[in-house]
């Protein structure tokens, strides 16, 4: 898709960028800039040493477009005295990434609240008596308009980013309270219902953990050890032998019957595309299919505004056959990675995603509820390998077992992740229409 637009001789600067000046012509009659608006802008720091345990620090990898990924946070030793209060988290900061895939931008719920910041995100706190609002800034920065202008002002030869002098630069329109107030009611409900989903969520794991009673804790850590020759499968990778993992999930199934996905699944491998049919996020259009990549799966769901789209046509070809309630997994790379898919999405999945179909038996709700437990994560720890220098699961994730639990507390966990999924589908529905409306008033 081509896109036109004439510049003056005497408007040329430094810079033969085309994103620069289309950027430049759409933003000439905004009055403030972020400059204007924001009380501080800051960068995080560099912290390595990651810990099972402590304070929750976010790297660039973990921003997506409306949230902070939270099952790919680290945790570090560091406590919140022990670093600058400037690189603190507070719930309505603007968060954003500065480098890799500049621009990406959330906002702070509560559940990021006095966390750490990575160096290569940016805090953007705004004023309190500024007369753009957060939620609607957030918006506007997310809308093609406002992410156009930060890629307009990238610097930087190998690895490109954006700097706080030129990111203060950011033209914003002025809109009048009222108009702005019908944006910030959608984007605090996107954000309220996203709080409350993962609530949900946490609430089933924690009565599917109390209900299977297998404390983690008292099975102990064997750094070295041995395996009987009798106790030996065809699969001869240390990991799968790990006592910790093995021990664990055999105290698991004492307890209960478990059953493999592969007895209750129909289990589908994405496609690869090429790159050469990737499609950026800035260069989309209306029609183009979101590609949904192991990076994608955020917080159990897909991100709907993910780096890469594809034409609908190649979406058509691959009948990929993906509908609400099929479980995605991620099988290569970060492996156990869990997302269920809504009524709001459409996409297609990369070959290191599968697709999983409950068919009988359970309830996809019950399964992600167990997967997301240590449980169920121990077993994707102990099918993993790496093949080349890709770690996977290769076919077994239809051995991974479920344990059958009390039919009522199945229900129980069923409905409170089920009821969090209701609240992810009103969620995406309320920031495209964000989105939409950020449109109107821009035109």
């Amino acid at each position: 898709m081509f896109r036109q637009t004439v510049i003056y001789s005497n408007e040329i600067e430094d810079r033969l960028l085309a994103p620069f000046y289309i950027a430049k012509q759409s933003v000439k009659k905004f009055n403030f800039t972020l400059g204007d608006i924001a009380k501080d802008i800051t960068n995080g720091i560099d912290l390595r040493d990651f810990i099972e345990e402590g304070t929750l620090y976010f790297r660039i990898s973990d921003i997506k477009r409306g949230q902070m990924n939270l099952l790919t946070a680290k945790k570090v030793k560091e406590r919140l005295q022990e670093v600058p209060t400037k690189v603190l988290i507070h719930k309505g900061d603007l968060l954003m990434s500065r480098k890799g895939t500049p621009g990406i931008t959330t906002l702070a719920t509560e559940l990021e609240e006095q966390s750490i910041i990575g160096t290569e995100i940016i805090k953007i706190t705004v004023k309190e008596d500024a007369k753009i609002l957060p939620e609607f800034l957030f918006a506007f920065l997310n809308h093609k308009v406002g992410f156009n202008q930060v890629l307009s002002k990238l610097t930087g030869t190998v690895s490109r980013g954006i700097n706080h002098p030129a990111l203060k630069s950011v033209r914003i329109p002025e809109v009048d309270y009222s108009r702005q107030k019908l944006i910030v009611d959608k984007v605090r409900a996107v954000f309220e219902k996203h709080v409350m989903a993962l609530s949900n969520i946490k609430e089933a794991e924690i009565l599917l953990e109390k209900n299977l009673n297998v404390n983690r804790k008292e099975i102990k850590e064997e750094r070295i050890y041995c395996v009987n020759s009798a106790d030996l499968t065809d699969i001869l990778t240390p990991k799968f032998y790990y006592p910790k993992y093995l021990n664990t999930v055999k105290e698991m199934k004492k307890k209960f019957k478990t059953v493999k996905l592969e007895e209750i699944t129909d289990i589908k491998r994405g496609d690869e595309v090429g790159s050469k049919n990737y499609c950026k996020y800035i260069g989309r259009k209306d029609s183009d299919v979101p590609f949904i990549r192991t990076s994608d799966l955020v917080n159990y769901e897909i991100d709907n505004y993910p780096d890469f789209y594809i034409d609908e046509e190649i979406y058509k070809e691959l009948k990929q056959d993906l509908k609400p309630g099929d479980l995605l997994v991620s099988n290569d790379g970060k492996i156990g990675l869990l997302a269920i898919l809504t009524s709001e999405d459409k996409c297609i999945i990369q070959s290191h995603v599968r697709r999983v179909r409950i068919l009988r038996e359970l309830n996809p709700y019950y399964v992600l509820a167990f997967l997301a437990t240590d449980l169920g994560q121990y077993q994707f720890a102990q099918y993993t390998f790496t093949q080349a220098t890709i770690p996977t699961m290769s076919d077994h994730l239809a051995d991974i077992e479920i344990p059958l639990i009390d039919n009522q507390t199945q229900k129980k966990i069923s409905q409170l992740v089920e009821e969090a999924f209701q609240l992810k589908t009103e969620k995406k529905r309320l920031y495209r229409e964000a989105l939409v409306m950020i449109e109107g008033l821009l035109k």
